[in-house]
């Protein structure tokens, strides 16, 4: 850390002593239809660090040190961005009065239902959420987010852990699989969606980021609209209906504000069969101002979601029973009964502190996320397999069959596929009636725990340099253990392993009841500490960046159970694993005019793997995957933008 803070103080001091006579540009900002003041508006230099915020009466000023053509951007949450071309000189332009009209693309949008429902796939899926596209003002990727969503479109064929998300300056990357999880924050949109969104390799000022890009979610209050807004919407997809009420305070003496969000959504059947939904999501912000440059955040989430899972199916299944088909659940007692429910709640409390003067801005953080995810999932030991698409029960098991095609079994496995083509929970019943269960319902469970502590400063040293600095230390812990929900009728559930007559827990009792424990348990630990500068260089033609980035991270496993299996790796502490990465990026962005502009982006260095690829099996033992070690990632990008009054487009290239 000794370079990066030794060349902050290099360029603060360079700051300290440049002086060059600059214009003064004045206006104030209204809105277009109440002719209101809008307080808090963000008035700033196009490709430029220079910026500043309205007062409550919607006025605002700054300093341009360099003459010459600027484009002046106003930006203000739920209006349309206004870019006005400015020629500076010195002494004082006064701008007058300017308009802001509001966005009702946005209002429509924010009243559709995310239909694909991205945060909730299941691991392992290499999918985009929607969400990260829709940050951006980007047409093509705001379209192709809705449109297609993420299971037939990713950018570029990125992972979603190429791209971050950060609320308030804190990473919400997970450590396990290195992916924003968007439902920890899901149905939330009235305080969510005040986001800036850099794409691809650009530079951001909160954080290194990923080649997919970064978006930065704000839960300021004094950042959102205030009153109050209160949507229902209805839908035959994942869910069917929503109703969401938010309400923000206007500034209190100009010391204090709040905001307060709540969201529903439930669904007894979604569009595929059998897949129940039950959602709610709490929000609560106070921003308090200690003075003009000082003020403190507070921001608590809560976000609880309850959903049946579907399966994928086989071409053959879709054209026995149709695309809405779902296995995985069955009728008991008249009621649809899902095998496989996914429970997800891990509330984040966050509290911030941020300087701002009209040169340096500063924003530090804590961040702590508890909770719980657990999917449920039907065990059978010694017994047929439940699953009414296993391959055995289909036609195709009995055409296909190596000692010739036997059509007439083929015949009855359709017919009886067709008669009862879902899970019969009677008969799993009467399988159990002994004292022993064969079957078991139990819950895979991941109890978490997270805490962040983060600093991001950004310094404007004049008109033409710009210095970003930030760090993050983060800590995980995670409890996986599979816990029994249901016996289904019998007694005890025998913990051994049916196919090597071993048992999973040693040390425990053999016999298992409701809530019990078994099969495995461990935890994981680990660390992801990182820090990033940021240089950033603006000409009136030309602007570049250049950013370092140094990431540490650790993993280790602690087993809880003594495997039978692996009596010497199971139980303990194993190895402490450590990855240490530098990785580099740049930018370089010529104007050619004001609506044709030609950009260069890369980035090279090191990425440690994440939590998930790095144990072989770790419900069972330490073993790691042998000579595992950091990916080297290099990325190139080059482009081409261009922005007429009724065209807008770019033609992109890259390498990765």
């Amino acid at each position: 850390m000794r370079s990066p803070i030794v060349l902050f103080l290099l360029f603060l001091s360079g700051s300290m002593g440049y002086t060059q006579e600059g214009a003064r540009v004045l206006g104030q900002v209204l809105s277009e239809t109440g002719r209101e003041p809008l307080a808090h508006v963000q008035v700033g230099i196009e490709a430029n660090p220079i910026r500043t915020e309205t007062d409550t009466d919607g006025r605002f000023e700054m300093v341009i040190l360099s003459p010459g053509e600027h484009i002046l951007t106003i930006h203000y949450l739920d209006f349309i961005t206004q870019r006005i071309p400015l020629v500076v000189e010195t002494g004082t332009l006064d701008l007058g009065t300017l308009y802001l009209e509001r966005d009702i693309t946005t209002e429509q949008t924010d009243n559709l239902i995310t239909l694909t429902d991205a945060e909730l796939l299941d691991d392992g899926v290499n999918a985009v959420s929607s969400g990260l596209l829709q940050a951006t003002r980007d047409v093509f990727l705001n379209r192709a987010a809705f449109d297609f969503g993420q299971a037939f479109f990713r950018v570029r064929g990125y992972d979603s852990r190429n791209g971050q998300v950060l609320i308030n300056g804190i990473p919400m990357n997970q450590i396990r699989d290195g992916r924003p999880q968007w439902n920890h924050w899901g149905g939330l949109n009235d305080v969510t969606r005040n986001q800036e969104f850099s794409n691809g390799l650009a530079a951001s000022e909160y954080t290194f980021g990923g080649i997919l890009g970064n978006t930065h979610i704000n839960t300021r209050p004094t950042g959102f609209r205030p009153g109050t807004r209160f949507s229902v919407s209805a839908s035959n997809r994942t869910y069917a209906g929503r109703a969401m009420a938010t309400y923000t305070s206007k500034p209190k003496n100009n010391t204090w504000a709040y905001s307060v969000s709540g969201s529903r959504r439930w669904a007894k059947e979604g569009y595929v069969d059998g897949t129940l939904y039950d959602a709610f999501s709490l929000f609560g912000a106070l921003e308090y101002q200690l003075n003009p440059k000082h003020s403190i955040l507070f921001t608590g989430i809560w976000a609880s979601n309850r959903r049946g899972r579907s399966s994928a199916i086989t071409e053959e299944v879709f054209q026995l029973v149709g695309k809405r088909y779902n296995p995985y659940w069955g009728e008991q007692d008249r009621q649809v009964r899902n095998s496989r429910e996914r429970r997800i709640v891990e509330p984040i409390v966050m509290l911030n502190h941020f300087y701002d003067s009209e040169r340096f801005r500063l924003n530090t953080g804590i961040s702590y996320q508890t909770g719980t995810g657990a999917r449920s999932r039907l065990g059978y030991y010694n017994a047929p397999n439940p699953d009414p698409t296993y391959y055995r029960y289909l036609p195709s098991f009995y055409i296909n069959s190596p000692i010739g095609a036997n059509f007439i079994s083929a015949v009855e496995a359709r017919e009886g596929f067709l008669r009862d083509p879902q899970i019969n929970w009677g008969d799993l019943y009467a399988a159990n009636s002994r004292e022993k269960a064969v079957y078991v319902l139990y819950d895979d469970v991941s109890d978490n725990t997270r805490f962040s502590v983060n600093t991001v400063g950004n310094l404007t040293m004049d008109d033409h340099f710009h210095l970003d600095l930030g760090g993050t230390l983060q800590w995980f812990n995670s409890a996986n253990y599979a816990r029994i929900t249901d016996l289904l009728g019998a007694g005890f559930h025998e913990d051994i392993d049916p196919f090597s007559d071993t048992r999973n827990d040693l040390s425990g009792n053999v016999q298992k009841r409701v809530g019990d424990r078994f099969n495995y348990n461990y935890a994981m630990e680990g660390y992801r500490h990182t820090a990033f500068a940021q240089l950033g260089i603006n000409y009136n033609r030309w602007n570049a960046f250049l950013t370092a980035n140094l990431v540490a991270m650790g993993y280790q496993r602690e087993g809880l159970f003594l495997n039978e299996r692996y009596p010497e790796s199971s139980a303990g502490k194993g190895e402490q694993l450590s990855f240490f990465n530098f990785s580099g990026k740049g930018g370089f962005t010529y104007t050619i005019s004001g609506r044709h502009w030609i950009t260069l982006q890369g980035i090279y260095g090191g990425r440690a793997p994440v939590l998930q690829n790095v144990f072989i099996n770790p419900r069972e033992n330490h073993e790691i995957v042998p000579q595992i070690q950091s990916e080297t990632l290099s990325s190139l990008d080059l482009g081409y933008h261009f922005r007429m009054p009724d065209f807008v487009g770019r033609l992109s290239g890259y390498y990765t």
